[in-house]
This record gives C-alpha cells, structure tokens and sequence, in this order.
C-alpha cells in the first residue's frame, strides 16, 4: 500500500512538473492538489473556533507547498497548544493532533488569578468555572516555581485529587493543604523523600488522628 502511495503521488508530481512552466508557478501553488479538509483532533481547553480561523488560509492551497512550520508558526500563540503533529493525506486532507499544556493549578494572589500550566505556562484569562476543581496555589513567586514542585509530586504518584491548596514561601518550601483537612510542612530541601515518607505513613492506623505532618527539620517527623 505504501508503494502504491509513493508512486500515485511521484506520478502526479510528474505530470505537474511536465505540464507547468516555472512561470506559473505562483497559481500552481494555489490549484494543484488544493487543501480541501483540514482535520483538528486533540482539543481539550484550547479555543477550536480561533483554531479553524487561523487554518482557513490553507484552504485551496497545494497541499505539496504547505509546510509543516506554518502550522507551528500559527500554534505559537494559540492558547494551551503545546504542539502540532501534521499528517498530510493526499490528494486533498490535513489531519492535526493538538498536544495541550496540562492545567495544573491557580496562582492566587490579592485580587489576581493565573491559570499555571506544565513547564511554566502562564494563561491569564479563562473560564474560571472549567478550572475550579483545580488546587489554590499561594505565595510570592510560587508561580514560577509550581511546575518545578509538582513534577514531584507526579514523581512519587501523589494523589493530586486529594489536595486543596499550596502554600509557597520564599524560602523554597512548600506546605501542602489536603481536601481533609491535613496538612503537610515540607522542609526547602529533598522534600521528595518527605512526599515518600508521608505516603507510607498517611493511610496507616495510627496516623489518622494527625491533622499535622511536619518534615521541616531534617531528620524528623512532627506529628500534630
């Protein structure tokens, strides 16, 4: 099948190179094998109407002379669009997989609201209804440091469904709010193997009568 492809499509470049001259060359690139559906698949939080307006210019061009940098140069200021993967299906068809920022909390602080995304991310106005079951993250500069943060989280498979808020302070260490009420004192440094301590611990007999885990002195575990 991919054989017969190949030569359906050297077949039709073969006729289009024989049959123009290079002084047509600027109509060919609008009528030979023109753009006739662009397929979008992928789209989670991403605007799809601001997407399918801005490829509305590839309709009717040569799908030949579409390159896969155009569509990237589109994506760059698209809202949560992490990525573009293009299929292009000749004669006449695009197919596009959106790959989206994963939401991952809301930055708080006075009267501002910041949707914060993986690897950083800022997205500043949303739909604060679709985003609300999302943990409340505090404190100054807690949201350029939150990606960091929460890649241990996912490290050490964390049920992010259980917390409620993050507190920040500028001294690099996190406290953890749990929908339970819990709450958790990590210490500024390898407060990975805390996260894994408290894992161990949390669902043990024994431990549910702590409202409190503190990890913040090395070594130790305060228990309240």
């Amino acid at each position: 099948m991919k054989k017969k492809n190949n030569f359906f499509l050297w077949l039709l470049l073969f006729i289009f190179l024989t049959t123009y001259s290079l002084d047509s060359i600027e109509i060919t690139n609008n009528s030979f094998l023109p753009v006739k559906t662009i397929k979008i698949e992928g789209v989670i939080n991403a605007d799809k109407e601001e997407i399918e307006k801005r490829l509305t210019q590839f309709n009717g061009k040569s799908i030949i002379f579409i390159s896969r940098s155009q569509f990237r140069e589109i994506s760059r200021s698209l809202k949560f669009v992490k990525e573009l993967q293009i299929k292009k299906i000749y004669p006449d068809k695009i197919e596009l997989k959106i790959i989206e920022y994963k939401p991952q909390g809301i930055f708080v602080d006075k009267n501002k609201k910041l949707l914060l995304l993986e690897d950083g991310d800022i997205i500043e106005n949303y739909d604060n209804n679709k985003f609300n079951h999302l943990p409340v993250v505090t404190g100054n500069g807690a949201q350029k440091k939150f990606h960091i943060f929460y890649k241990s989280l996912e490290n050490v498979n964390f049920e992010l469904k259980l917390i409620k808020q993050f507190n920040y302070f500028d001294i690099n260490r996190w406290d953890i709010l749990l929908k339970d009420g819990k709450i958790l004192k990590l210490p500024n440094k390898n407060y990975q193997n805390s996260l894994e301590k408290f894992l161990s611990i949390y669902k043990k007999e024994g431990f549910n009568n702590f409202d409190v885990f503190d990890f913040r002195i090395s070594g130790e575990l305060i228990l309240k």
